[in-house]
């Protein structure tokens, strides 16, 4: 056995170090001679207490020398002293260990490290979980894939204030313009402003898709139109037109009325009522409040009684010819008795017996062929000249006829015009007509606009169809490339012919 000479307690004799002192242990026997401690020497540095085995260790060491633990710095406060009753230390334990019996525990061992079977368990079934989360994955991506169900995240509302504006073609109502309807049944929801309104809404497509069709032949045209429609209580649109315009066009009035003619409102039992709608069509929404404006400035100086600049309306059916009545056969007639002679009678051969007329059947009298409309008759009258094969004609009723189309030039134009009037029935004609050589002088126009513009100002174009012949002058063949190119991007025409010289410039030229 061994005794701490400082605290007098007995240890086995495998302790070296007290653990509550750190002092020596010396043999039993030895301990009972007197030991005195000499004091610290004055300014010597306080010894190191390590916080594993409570042995003390010399200023300036980082090891403790009993344990092998890293010593707490000089400048940090010691851990509280350790208590005897429960603190064994861990040479002890490691030197004992094989003398202790099966199953005892000390208290200041750590938690039994996991054994490498249990991580390896473990650590399987984090990776079985991860494939069968991908499997899971991969399987609901091709489910979706199949059934062509493929999730969309929501798209975020936009804010009326930060919606951009219109940039392309627009066809809509009118904002300071408001939809009318007159009639007896004006104020029922089946016809009132707001069904009106939206029904135009749910067909805008197709007015757009009108006004896009004509701004295809003439890229700077818009147009604002008045266009009324009566609707019967089934909510068939028995008739339409176009009461007043920004900018005539026959064409595409006639195809408007024909596209709004095919709506339908929804049936109630009231009366026939008839809805305006004033639309507006411009190319951007810039160009939209003045055509907005000069529509407005129409419709407030139009006339109650102001003929329609366009009228469309089904023509009625007809009315199927009555049969006359078969004639009732006639009895057949006796002839009259023979007269007497003045002489004395004589005998007088027998006369052969009469025999009854043989009925007849009379056929029904067909009543006469109606006569043609008067658009009919004017349509036929301008066929019947191949120039005029493109000009086409409506008329309201009245006996005025609106011509529009094409002809080749103002000589047909004019040619078209006496044609019609010379139709009977006819009291007035409103010419409309579009002329090719007029279309063929605005591109020649814009393209020699162009290449002034491009600085090619001794190059001229001349436009004949869809084709533009070029001419002038020029210094470098990269300029003679350059004029093609201006040309063909003005207008809808290809350079069929190129004419222009290329003369170098001199030394002097500027």
């Amino acid at each position: 056995m061994k005794r701490c000479p400082q605290c007098s307690v007995t240890y086995p004799d495998a302790e070296r170090f007290c653990p509550n002192d750190g002092a020596q242990l010396v043999p039993a026997e030895a301990a009972g001679r007197a030991t005195t401690q000499m004091p610290a020497a004055a300014g010597q540095e306080p010894s190191i207490e390590c916080a594993v085995c409570g042995g003390k260790a010399l200023p300036g060491e980082e090891i403790c020398s009993f344990c092998g633990a890293r010593l707490n710095p000089p400048s940090q406060p010691p851990p509280p002293p350790p208590q005897p009753s429960f603190t064994i230390p861990r040479q002890t334990v490691l030197q004992s260990a094989a003398e202790q019996p099966a199953g005892q525990t000390f208290d200041d061992e750590g938690p039994e490290p996991p054994s490498t079977s249990r991580r390896f368990f473990a650590l399987s079934g984090y990776v079985l979980a991860a494939v069968v989360a991908l499997a899971a994955g991969v399987w609901f991506a091709i489910h979706l894939n199949r059934t062509g169900v493929v999730p969309k995240a929501p798209a975020p509302e936009a804010s009326p204030a930060a919606s951009p504006a219109i940039t392309g073609p627009l066809a809509q109502l009118a904002v300071n313009t408001p939809v009318q309807v007159t009639g007896e049944s004006a104020s029922d929801p089946a016809r009132n402003v707001e069904a009106a309104t939206w029904l135009f809404n749910a067909n805008s497509a197709a007015v757009l898709d009108v006004y896009k069709k004509a701004i295809s032949g003439d890229s700077g045209f818009s147009d604002g139109v008045l266009a009324t429609l009566t609707v019967n209580p089934a909510g068939e649109v028995v008739a339409g037109s176009v009461k007043t315009s920004t900018a005539p066009n026959p064409a595409l009035d006639a195809e408007l009325i024909k596209t709004m003619m095919g709506w339908r409102f929804a049936p109630f039992s009231g009366s026939s009522v008839e809805v305006s709608y004033p639309v507006v069509m411009a190319r951007n929404e810039a160009e939209r409040a003045s055509v907005e404006a000069a529509l407005a400035d129409k419709i407030a100086h139009l006339g109650p009684a102001e003929t329609p600049e366009y009228a469309s309306a089904p023509a009625p059916p007809a009315a199927a010819p009555e049969a006359s009545p078969a004639l009732a056969a006639k009895e057949p007639i006796a002839p009259p008795p023979a007269m007497a002679p003045e002489a004395p009678p004589a005998p007088a051969p027998a006369a052969p017996e009469a025999r009854p007329r043989p009925r007849r059947r009379h056929r029904a009298i067909a009543p006469p062929p109606p006569r043609p409309s008067l658009l009919a008759r004017v349509q036929e009258r301008l066929r019947a000249d191949r120039r005029l094969g493109r000009v086409k004609v409506y008329t309201n009723g009245g006996g005025v006829v609106t011509l529009y189309g094409k002809v080749f030039d103002d000589k047909q134009r004019r040619l078209a015009v006496a044609t019609a009037k010379s139709v009977d029935g006819v009291t007035d004609v409103i010419d409309t007509l579009q002329t090719d050589t007029a279309e063929w002088a605005r591109s020649e126009a814009a393209i020699n606009a162009q290449l002034q513009s491009a600085g090619l100002s001794q190059v001229t174009a001349k436009v004949i169809g869809k084709d533009a012949y070029l001419s002038g002058q020029v210094s470098t063949e990269a300029e003679k490339e350059h004029a093609v190119t201006v040309a063909e991007s003005a207008a809808n025409v290809r350079v069929r012919t190129n004419l222009i010289r290329v003369v170098p410039k001199g030394v002097f030229s500027f």
